[in-house]
């Protein structure tokens, strides 16, 4: 199995299954992306539509667990009849700001209760096989990680997430995967939102079957742009970014969809427009590098089909 790449969307970036006819999508279910998947000219094929748990703990009151999974079934209803796979997540309680024991095991506890109100609540409503509910593995050491995913295997999940990484050093995040992957089985875990190069090496070599990430879309908005062969980034000249990279004034050599009509366009800080044609060109180049990272190791590649805007 091919490890997939799920690029995180919200209703303000760019459509990047406009432009990449295979994109599998990762969309949160907060209400601004309600309504929006219907205006896209090519719908994902598949998608991961997690409960907005980042957005909904800094809320002063959260939704009930029926009206996320709502929200989640009415942004399903905006894809194609034919959409291949819909993975669902249910509302997890994530670790960041969770400072002492307690409140990490607190939210590690609240997290297995919504999953086990979630999984009932989905097998009551009878959706069709290509609907998959996730478990979201949520600890804070390898003992709470592989609690976590045991409590998840008895309540009957057979599909998995791993979350609150970001803040960890990226030797930690490689052991809580690895944890977890041994537990629940590597093809059928996905890890939100982690896509730093070792990662990826390390992803391919354990074998996960999805990782997603906004960092296309991020680097864009702190004007970066990325190149591959090898992996690099650099800060457009005509910013105001600081230097934490090289700088660049042209584009180089590429033949994401952006490059093949205007690559000029990338050099061009704001508007957000041109932030949206550089995350395009960020997407193409960390999927070329995750593609070269799989071919190394001896996986299956992806081909990189490019839809042209029109």
């Amino acid at each position: 199995m091919k490890v997939e790449f799920y690029v995180g969307w919200s209703h303000s970036d760019a459509i990047f299954s406009n432009y990449f006819s295979d994109c599998p999508m990762l969309v949160s279910a907060v209400p601004d992306n309600r309504g929006t998947i219907k205006r896209f000219l090519n719908k994902p094929k598949r998608i991961m539509i997690d409960c907005g748990s980042v957005y909904y703990v800094k809320q002063r009151e959260r939704p009930k667990l029926k009206d996320i999974f709502n929200l989640q079934l009415s942004i399903v209803e905006e894809c194609d009849v034919d959409i291949e796979s819909i993975q669902m997540v249910h509302f997890d309680e994530p670790m960041m700001n969770k400072v002492l024991l307690s409140e990490k095991y607190m939210a590690m506890e609240r997290t297995l209760f919504n999953a086990y109100e979630y999984i009932n609540l989905f097998k009551k409503t009878g959706l069709p096989n290509k609907f998959e509910p996730v478990g979201v593995i949520q600890g804070y050491d390898l003992a709470s990680i592989t609690y976590s995913a045991y409590e998840l295997v008895k309540m009957g999940f057979k599909n998995f997430a791993i979350g609150s990484l970001l803040a960890k050093h990226y030797k930690t995040q490689i052991d809580f995967i690895k944890c977890a992957a041994d537990i629940v089985g590597a093809n059928n875990l996905h890890v939100f939102g982690v896509t730093g190069i070792p990662q990826m090496h390390a992803m391919v070599d354990i074998g996960v079957r999805s990782f997603d990430s906004t960092r296309p879309t991020m680097a864009a908005v702190f004007f970066q742009v990325f190149y591959s062969r090898p992996f690099r980034t650099y800060i457009i000249e005509k910013s105001h970014a600081k230097p934490s990279s090289a700088r660049l004034n042209e584009p180089l050599p590429c033949d994401c969809p952006i490059c093949l009509s205007n690559p000029a366009d990338l050099f061009i800080p704001s508007p957000r427009d041109y932030s949206k044609l550089r995350s395009i060109h960020n997407y193409y180049h960390l999927r070329i590098e995750l593609n070269d990272i799989r071919l190394k190791k001896g996986g299956e590649g992806y081909a990189l089909s490019n839809v042209l805007r029109t």
